[in-house]
C-alpha cells in the first residue's frame, strides 16, 4: 500500500578497512578526514577477533568518487603510523 508513497533516494555506498590498533589511535585522524569529506559518513567501530584487538573503519556515501578519495585519505595516515591493515 505504500509502494507509491514513499520516495526513493540514492543507494548508499560502503567500504570499509579493518586494521590492527584501538580506536583513540586513529580518532583525531579520522576526525580530520571527516572535516574534508563532509559528504561522506566515517564510522569506526572495535572488534575482537581471533584474539586480536583492531577497528573497521566504515567509509559511507552516495558518491563512489568521494568513497575513493576518503579512502585514499585513509590509507594515507594509516601507512604514516604504521598501522597494518587486516581488510580492505
Amino acid at each position: 500500500g505504500l509502494k507509491n508513497k514513499i520516495a526513493g533516494g540514492k543507494k548508499i555506498l560502503s567500504q570499509t578497512i579493518s586494521v590492527e590498533t584501538v580506536e583513540s589511535e586513529i580518532a583525531n585522524s579520522l576526525e580530520d578526514v571527516q572535516n574534508q569529506f563532509k559528504n561522506v559518513e566515517i564510522g569506526s567501530y572495535p572488534f575482537f577477533r581471533l584474539g586480536k584487538i583492531g577497528v573497521s573503519i566504515v567509509i559511507r556515501s552516495t558518491e563512489k568518487n568521494q568513497i575513493d578519495d576518503c579512502y585514499k585519505q585513509i590509507v594515507s595516515f594509516l601507512k604514516n603510523k604504521k598501522i597494518k591493515i587486516v581488510e580492505k
